[in-house]
């Protein structure tokens, strides 16, 4: 099988199984938004972002950076002196931040939100920050390793267990039960993760001595570093919406605008199941071989951008009905004139996310790497003071986050031009993005002549596809070919 095949078949997998995770997700989701109120939801939003604000900084970038050292590693043991390594790493940060969330959660509830209900979820996610301070780490194990197939079949079970817990907790307990299923989860995750992670190493175990240490922080860090600041500005820039919404209007509309990014948001499923595989597998081939590694990733990209953006329109295309299905009321149809701009800053962002993955990691592109991240904030925060007053709070967040994500997708083609020679985009993809546009801004009642409006339009998603040479029948039919 060539790299190239190899390259798409397992990223097919890796769709298959996120799909399957995702579908369970998306099904927890709206069940958790039929339970709760609309200012409920706000407010686990908000204590979520707030979390996610805190969170993130234990991070360290140490997921992508042991990654790409493990996937390049010789042998068994110096993977598990990478493990630990980067797991000393993680608590050294992970702990004080645990503490200081505890610590602050009393002014954070009262004093800057103004909702004391909130100080006990904040403690719990204190917890939970603990806990998670694993997780990743033993995911870049198994995904440094191209352990896919365990790490695929986890995906998905453990998306089941999260709906288990999640609905009986939520159902009983309301907001608190939201953070009591968070706590169960993570620390189940957590146990299954280190079973499957740490097995393959039995026998394997060998402690990193001090020369170790010096010599793996170093190598880590060397791209982790930049990767951390990275986290960190993500972060941001996808809670930017809570997080500065939350200061300046009630609950009620901080849940609106939350369900729109819940359902935009949920396109990153496509974009972080290329990445698991391609970060590790095209990070070997940097390191081996540049002209195959470019060969590689410019005869995939084409591929997973056309699924991207079917994905995306089929998402918009069919919102109305997937909102009445599973939400079963109107409480939120307001959030729907939302939907269209989040989905679109979402296929933007994930085409960041895997030139993040694909390029700028193995090339080891440093700063181009934090600079791309930075404007995407920038410009989405900017936006958003620059015009709120004249589209409205919820509006100039929704198109900010579209704006923001646009200059990073621009940013980041420059960069793989000048340094690499490589334009992932050009008119072709653009068009295929306006055509995909019109189609979302088409909204119609439920019926047959919506069905056969579908799939009119798919049909002509794909003549353009094939038209634009994207990917062809016979290279789809070459995936399931034997060698």
């Amino acid at each position: 099988m060539t790299g190239s095949r190899s390259l798409l078949k397992w990223q097919m997998v890796s769709f298959l199984s996120r799909g399957l995770a995702t579908v369970l997700g998306l099904v927890q989701s709206l069940v958790i938004v039929r339970i709760l109120s609309v200012s409920e939801y706000g407010l686990v939003n908000i204590v979520v972002s707030i979390g996610s604000a805190f969170g993130i900084y234990q991070h360290l970038g140490l997921a992508s950076g042991s990654t790409r050292e493990i996937s390049a590693a010789k042998d068994d043991k110096e993977i598990f002196k990478i493990f630990v390594t980067s797991v000393v790493i993680r608590y050294i940060v992970t702990i004080p931040l645990a503490i200081a969330l505890w610590t602050l959660s009393g002014y954070l509830a009262t004093e800057k939100y103004g909702a004391p209900l909130m100080e006990y979820p904040l403690k719990l996610f204190a917890v939970v920050l603990v806990i998670q301070g694993f997780q990743s780490i033993f995911n870049s194990v198994i995904s440094g390793m191209q352990k896919f197939k365990r790490l695929f079949i986890y995906q998905v079970a453990i998306a089941a267990v999260s709906v288990a817990i999640y609905v009986p907790m939520i159902f009983f307990y309301q907001v608190n039960g939201f953070f009591y299923a968070l706590l169960i989860f993570n620390t189940i995750a957590t146990l299954v993760l280190g079973y499957l992670a740490l097995r393959p190493l039995k026998g394997s175990f060998s402690m990193p001595s001090k020369e170790d240490y010096k010599r793996l922080i170093k190598e880590i860090l060397s791209i982790s570093l930049g990767i951390y600041v990275v986290k960190i500005i993500y972060t941001y820039w996808q809670k930017s919406g809570p997080l500065l919404l939350g200061l300046s209007v009630t609950p009620e509309e901080v849940g609106i605008f939350s369900f729109a990014l819940l359902y935009g948001g949920k396109l990153m499923a496509v974009s972080d199941a290329v990445t698991d595989v391609n970060l590790p597998i095209l990070s070997k081939k940097f390191v081996e071989n540049i002209e195959e590694f470019k060969h590689a990733f410019s005869s995939n990209f084409d591929k997973i951008f056309a699924f991207i953006v079917f994905a995306a329109v089929s998402a918009v295309f069919w919102v109305q009905e997937v909102v009445t299905i599973f939400v079963g009321s109107d409480k939120y149809d307001s959030a729907l004139p939302f939907i269209l701009p989040l989905v679109l800053a979402f296929i933007l962002y994930s085409i960041v996310n895997i030139v993040k993955s694909s390029i700028i990691i193995p090339a080891k592109m440093v700063k181009e790497l934090i600079f791309s991240f930075a404007l995407m904030l920038i410009g989405t925060v900017g936006f958003y003071f620059g015009f709120w007053e004249v589209l409205g709070r919820l509006s100039a967040m929704s198109y900010g986050m579209v704006f923001g994500a646009f200059i990073g997708v621009l940013y980041t083609l420059l960069v793989s031009r000048v340094h690499l020679g490589l334009a992932f985009l050009n008119i072709r993809h653009w068009l295929l993005m306006a055509f995909a546009g019109v189609v979302g801004l088409m909204q119609m009642s439920f019926g047959l002549d919506k069905v056969l409006v579908y799939c009119l339009l798919s049909l002509v998603f794909m003549l353009l596809v094939q038209l634009f040479r994207f990917v062809s029948f016979g290279q789809v039919k070459s995936i399931f070919r034997r060698r």
